[in-house]
């Protein structure tokens, strides 16, 4: 196996992380179903409640534990919530995983739950959520939470936590996009960004190192009905439980449907 071979496995091969303290018991009281995509087992938390759903995705090194507070504060507001454990994450099957095995689950949760009237992401989930709405998935609410918002700086940085050169880094790109069967370029968020017709919300915290909030801003410019909320002390996963960003996203996500239907 070649240099850019090994770079590209290593990019490609998530930490599967313990659930955070106190959401198993959240996720006890779902219903633990599965779903084959790709040939691989996926597990999706559902929680029953109303007729208004709502989709939660992890980000990488993540799993369902991690958006588990927000599925019990959108419960007790009468949603049907479904989380899912994405490829290679959790209790899912798979050992590589990417931004496109994301999306291919997220429309195949959509495909057996769906239409979902809200989608909320962390990270790099939230890729994975503007690459399916590109592909048919039409949340009338988005939430996105210290979203990675740019391949360039995704792939900038993956270059320094893999201590290549950028030339390394350019032929791992190269040859992500075979495997994958996509080019980076165009399926940027803010590419898509400017056909979305749902509401977005970016939680952003100012000082998190995983995710520059300068590409936030740019992708709530791109989006037509956007609002960025920048926090500090958060960090890139506590800001997904913190209380008062919790009943932020829950009053955006009930808020009443405007004239044009949003």
């Amino acid at each position: 196996m070649d240099t850019t071979e090994k770079l590209r496995r290593m990019a490609f091969t998530p930490m599967r992380t313990p659930l955070p303290r106190g959401t198993k018991e959240i996720l006890d009281r779902a219903s633990a179903e599965t779903e084959a995509v790709d040939g691989d087992k996926v597990v999706h938390y559902v929680w029953s409640g109303g007729e208004r759903k709502a989709l939660l995705v992890h980000g990488w090194a993540g799993n369902a534990g991690h958006v588990a507070v927000l599925a019990e504060a959108l419960v007790a507001q009468g949603f049907t919530v479904v989380a899912l454990d994405l490829p290679g994450h959790g209790e899912s099957e798979g050992k590589e995983s990417s931004v496109i095995h994301f999306a291919r689950a997220i429309e195949a949760a959509n495909v057996r739950y769906g239409p979902f009237h809200a989608v909320a992401a962390h990270s790099m989930g939230a890729p994975a959520v503007t690459y399916g709405m590109s592909r048919g998935l039409a949340p009338q609410k988005v939430v996105f939470f210290n979203p990675i918002s740019s391949y360039t700086t995704l792939w900038r940085r993956s270059g320094e936590l893999l201590q290549a050169s950028p030339e390394a880094i350019a032929l791992v790109r190269a040859r992500a996009e075979d495997w994958l069967g996509v080019v980076f370029d165009d399926i940027e968020p803010l590419v898509a960004a400017p056909g979305f017709a749902g509401g977005l919300l970016v939680v952003h915290d100012a000082h998190d190192p995983e995710s520059p909030l300068p590409d936030s801003r740019a992708l709530v410019d791109a989006w037509p009905e956007a609002e960025l909320v920048e926090v500090e002390n958060l960090g890139h996963t506590r800001v997904l439980r913190d209380e008062g960003i919790v009943r932020r996203v829950v009053a955006f996500m009930t808020e009443a449907e405007d004239a044009s239907g949003r």
